[in-house]
C-alpha cells in the first residue's frame, strides 16, 4: 500500500495545495453561505449518526450524490479469496495492504476482529473469518486486571476516535467508564469462537486488553487520532500476549470510528449508532481519519453528511480500489507510490497537482485517467494504458468537484519527465 504518516513516521504520500482553481472554488463557497458546506444534525455525533442532514442546496462543492452513499453488497467469499493474486485478508482497509489483521489460532492467523456492537443483550464482537465466508458476534465480557473480579462490559464506544468502555463489577451497583490509561485496570474476554462455521472442535477462547494509551499531540491540526495497543492471548492455549496489527510495522497501534461499520472486502459504510469499528492504523480507516476526512465537522463533532462522503472517498482512494461500485473489490495500490491528494476541504499542502489520477467517490473512481494510475500491471494486461479496463469509468476531463466526486488523487510533477 501506498507509504503514510499516521503517528510519527516519515511519509512518502504528500497533499497537493489548492491550485488556482481550487481557491475561487472556496471562495465561491464562503460566498455562498455554506459555511463549509455542512449543516448540524439533530444530535451531537456519535449519538445518532444516521439523523437527518441538511447539506447546501445546488452548486457542484456542496451537493452530493446520495446514491453513492448506499452501500455495497459484499460478495459471498472469504476476504482473501475474493482476491485473485491477493495475500491474507488485507485489502488496505483494516490494517496495511497485503498484511493481515487476525487473531493467530493453532498457530495460523484466523479470526479477524472489525467491530463492537451495542445490542441489548450486551456488547458484541463482529469477527471475520479470514478462511472462510462470512463474519460471526461473540459475546464481551470482562475482569479487572488487578484481582480477577468479573465485570459486566455494558457498552464500548468512542467519542470520536477516543475509546470508552462502560462496565459494572459484578454484585456492585456502581457503573464506571475506562477511558485513557485506565483502560488497562480491564481485561476483556470473548465467548468461546468455532474455527469455522459448523465446526465441533475445541472452541477458540481470546483475552483483550488496551495498554499504552497515546492522545493526539497538542499541536495536532488534522491528525487527532486517540491510538492504543491492543494485546489478545489465546487462554486455553495458553499463550503469551500478542500485539493486534503486527503487519504495521513497529509501533503498531488501533483506533476507533464511531457509529459506522466498514465492510471488510469493499470499504462499504453502513451507518449504525451502535457500532464502534476499530482498525490497525495503517489500513484506511484510521488513515483517512488521521489525514482529517473525518465524517463530523472537526470542531464540534457533529456528524457532517458532505465530510462524510469525502471520508468514505478516501477509503477508496488509500487503496486505489477503483471499481468497487462496478463489482470489483479489488485494491490497485502499489507499495511506495508518492501520491498527491486534494479534497473540497483544502488540507492538501504540497505543490499542485499537475497529472490527475482520479476523482473519487465512495464507491470508487468517478472518473480515471489510465496513464496515472498507481499499477499497470494489477489490470493483469501488458504496461500499456490503452490496454486498462476501466469498468466504463471515463477519463477525468476536468479539476472540478461534482456530486459525484470530492476527492483528487494524483501523480506528483517530477512524474511529468519520467517515460
Amino acid at each position: 500500500m501506498d507509504t503514510t504518516k499516521t503517528h510519527g513516521a516519515d511519509t512518502r504520500e504528500v497533499s497537493g495545495k489548492m491550485s488556482v482553481w481550487l481557491v475561487c472554488m472556496a471562495l465561491v463557497t464562503v460566498a455562498s453561505g455554506c459555511g463549509g458546506c455542512q449543516q448540524m444534525i439533530r444530535e451531537p455525533f456519535p449519538m445518532d449518526p444516521t439523523g437527518s442532514i441538511s447539506t447546501c442546496p445546488g452548486g457542484p462543492t456542496c451537493g452530493i450524490s446520495k446514491a453513492l452513499m448506499e452501500e455495497v453488497e459484499e460478495p459471498d467469499c472469504p476476504t482473501g479469496n475474493c482476491d485473485p493474486g491477493g495475500s491474507g485478508n488485507a485489502r488496505g482497509i483494516y490494517t496495511i495492504e497485503g498484511g493481515n489483521y487476525c487473531f493467530v489460532a493453532k498457530g495460523q492467523q484466523h479470526f479477524c476482529p472489525e467491530a463492537f456492537i451495542n445490542t441489548p443483550e450486551g456488547v458484541m464482537l463482529d469477527v471475520r473469518y479470514l478462511t472462510q465466508s462470512g463474519v460471526i458476534r461473540t459475546q464481551v465480557r470482562g475482569r479487572l486486571e488487578a484481582n480477577t473480579q468479573r465485570v459486566d462490559v455494558l457498552a464500548i464506544t468512542s467519542d470520536r476516535t477516543e475509546l470508552a468502555i462502560k462496565y459494572r463489577v459484578q454484585g456492585e451497583q456502581e457503573v464506571k467508564v475506562a477511558k485513557g490509561d485506565d483502560l488497562s485496570k480491564l481485561i476483556l474476554r470473548l465467548d468461546t469462537m468455532p474455527m469455522r462455521s459448523g465446526d465441533t472442535g475445541v472452541p477458540i477462547l481470546y483475552e483483550l486488553r488496551f495498554t499504552a494509551y497515546k492522545p493526539p499531540g497538542r499541536e495536532a491540526t488534522t491528525d487527532k487520532v486517540h491510538r492504543y495497543e491492543l494485546e489478545y492471548r489465546d487462554v486455553r492455549a495458553d499463550t503469551e500476549w500478542a500485539q493486534h496489527c503486527e503487519k504495521d510495522g513497529l509501533g503498531a497501534v488501533v483506533s476507533f470510528l464511531q457509529g459506522e461499520r466498514v465492510s471488510g472486502v469493499n470499504a462499504s459504510v453502513k451507518l449504525d449508532p451502535n457500532v464502534t469499528t476499530m482498525g490497525c492504523e495503517k489500513g484506511s480507516i484510521v488513515t483517512c481519519l488521521a489525514w482529517g476526512y473525518t465524517p463530523w465537522e472537526p470542531s464540534t463533532g457533529v456528524r457532517d453528511e458532505t465530510r462524510d462522503y469525502v471520508f468514505r472517498s478516501c477509503l477508496q482512494a488509500k487503496r486505489a480500489a477503483y471499481f468497487v461500485g462496478k463489482g470489483n473489490t479489488k485494491s490497485y495500490t502499489q507499495s511506495g507510490t508518492e501520491i498527491f491528494k486534494w479534497d473540497q476541504y483544502a488540507y492538501g499542502d504540497g505543490n499542485a497537482v499537475e497529472r490527475v489520477e482520479a476523482l473519487w467517490s465512495p464507491q470508487g473512481a468517478v472518473c480515471i485517467n489510465k496513464e496515472n494510475v498507481r499499477k499497470l500491471e494489477a489490470w493483469g494486461q501488458p504496461q500499456d494504458p490503452k490496454m486498462l479496463n476501466t469498468y466504463g469509468v471515463g477519463p477525468c476531463t476536468s479539476k472540478d468537484f461534482t456530486v459525484e466526486g470530492k476527492l483528487f488523487t494524483g501523480i506528483r510533477p517530477e512524474a511529468l519527465a519520467k517515460p
